[in-house]
């Protein structure tokens, strides 16, 4: 075999290189193999029998170990699960035309919009590559399948009214320190519950949350979301380190969802729509873009690996692309 690489090497070479060159490089190749065994790369796929559970629970094992947030892990379940179920087949064994069929039955008796359709296409993607780039498939039947495409809407952040609307709503100093802190920091609302009041540093006015895959970044409150905070913080009585938690006892730590439904109750008091967390972090990333943050600040702000991420956020103040198209072209 070690003869067989270095004839196909000269080979290669035999038009750039003098007989003398080919002859030392042949040499050279040899010494440097001396001691090595030279095997031809195995193509096969595994021969080892795995059924559609091993398949996933590895694929899945494979996320936990990249260190995926729970959240994304939890959803990639979900649709394989919802696709093996109802594709029935070995999944060596599956085609493109299964996951076609699948995602239009998905369309039509689910009553799925495009963009959560090209989201599942994106999990298949994923989840096939994975397998075939450890041969346990031959081809990754996702590959084929284009891009559904989707209408973009613009997702509006709270105007400055709208804000200060539920912030009037709010009858707990709790309540207020959290609206406050989530639009200050931009912060994920997994990411807020998961702190601890330890986890503030009231003397710079920051704290450190742990992100997407177990990335940590620095956050920063601003005068209000510091002051209604630590008012918050001197009140309570309670022995639970976590930073927010429930006003009954015995004052266990707001979940994500405790705060979705607090949201939920504050926009019908204010009769602001639409109101949940995520709303809050885009608001943060959107004034702050409009007000003059560049982007790579206001990516760092926001966790994102790429900056594309960041501009997804963006929702540029129409008032503000008005007067500058009459500043720069008035004529």
């Amino acid at each position: 075999m070690k003869m067989e690489l270095v004839e196909r090497v000269l080979q290669r070479m035999s038009g750039i290189l003098g007989d003398k060159e080919l002859q030392e490089l042949k040499l050279a190749m040899m010494a440097a193999m001396d001691g090595m065994v030279v095997e031809k790369e195995c193509t096969e796929l595994s021969t080892a029998s795995l059924d559609n559970t091993e398949y996933a629970r590895k694929y899945i094992q494979a996320m936990v170990m990249a260190g995926k947030s729970p959240g994304t892990i939890e959803q990639y379940k979900m649709h394989i699960r919802i696709m093996l179920d109802d594709v029935r087949k070995p999944i060596p064994e599956i085609t493109d035309d299964d996951l076609m069929t699948h995602l239009a039955r998905q369309k039509y008796t689910r009553n799925l919009g495009n963009r959560y359709l090209n989201l599942k296409r994106a999990v298949f993607l994923s989840f096939f590559g994975w397998l075939r780039r450890r041969k346990l498939i031959r081809e990754n039947p996702a590959e084929v399948i284009e891009p559904i495409k989707y209408d973009t809407q613009i997702k509006k952040p709270y105007t400055d009214e709208e804000r200060e609307r539920l912030r009037c709503a709010c009858t707990r100093e709790r309540d207020l320190a959290i609206l406050d802190f989530l639009y200050s920091t931009a912060a994920r609302v997994s990411e807020v519950v998961a702190l601890n009041r330890q986890d503030i540093d009231f003397m710079g006015n920051e704290c450190i949350v742990r992100g997407k895959g177990g990335k940590d970044r620095i956050v920063y409150l601003n005068a209000s979301a510091a002051y209604h905070l630590k008012q918050y913080l001197e009140a309570r009585t309670d022995g639970n380190p976590a930073l927010f938690v429930s006003y009954g006892s015995p004052h266990r730590r707001l979940s994500k969802e405790g705060v979705e439904a607090l949201l939920r109750r504050l926009g019908r008091d204010a009769k602001v729509e639409n109101v949940h967390p995520h709303r809050y972090r885009r608001t943060a990333i959107t004034n702050a873009a409009n007000r003059g943050m560049p982007l790579q600040d206001a990516r760092e702000m926001a966790g994102h690996t790429s900056a594309n991420t960041t501009m997804i956020y963006f929702s540029m103040d129409r008032e503000k692309v008005k007067a500058e198209h009459k500043m720069y072209l008035a004529s």
